[in-house]
């Protein structure tokens, strides 16, 4: 499938679309300004590359996600970096670590991702008040547990809030300079 990138601009307003072109259809999808202003604003909030300064309680995280003894011993002691960019209509998460992950999703959509151990998950992942947010549940069948995942700006830390029953778990990060 070939796919063109088209700007449109209506009014003032300019709106970016992605035409798809296929043998027997040509489709557009518009990414409407109130994603692309979130976009832009995800980048400008909380983009860049991060170092992890510390962890807060993520024995006891890792512990209620099933994760064993020494594979948490492991994640205790490794440092950690995160990379939050964008591309195109998507924001792109790269975590290089004990386990190292490459993550990209649209706002407001949601899609099937994977939980530390694994465990496939349906995410949905959304920007509001300078919060990025996800919402994952286990697929059907999943040994994966429900799951809420915030990432936001406090002072000139990134902070990143992970929820799952009634443990929670805080990884502290601060921007690479």
């Amino acid at each position: 499938m070939e796919q063109f990138c088209v700007r449109y601009i209506n009014h003032g307003d300019i709106h970016i679309g992605l035409l798809r072109k296929r043998a027997d259809d040509i489709s557009v999808t518009m990414a409407d300004s109130e994603t692309q202003a979130a976009l832009e604003d995800v980048v400008k909030t909380i983009g860049g590359v991060w170092v992890l300064v510390r962890n807060e309680n993520l024995d006891e995280y890792l512990k209620e996600i099933g994760v064993n003894f020494v594979l948490r011993k492991l994640a205790a002691a490794a440092s950690s970096t995160m990379t939050i960019t964008r591309e195109d209509n998507k924001i792109r998460i790269v975590t290089k670590g004990p386990k190292d992950t490459d993550v990209s999703f649209e706002l407001n959509k949601e899609v099937v991702s994977h939980d530390p151990n694994d465990n496939e998950m349906k995410a949905t992942v959304t920007w509001d008040a300078g919060k990025l947010t996800t919402d994952s549940s286990p697929t059907e069948g999943s040994k994966g547990k429900a799951t809420l995942v915030e990432r936001m700006m406090v002072d000139d830390q990134l902070i990143m809030i992970v929820k799952v029953n009634q443990v929670e778990m805080r990884r502290i990060f601060k921007k690479k300079s």
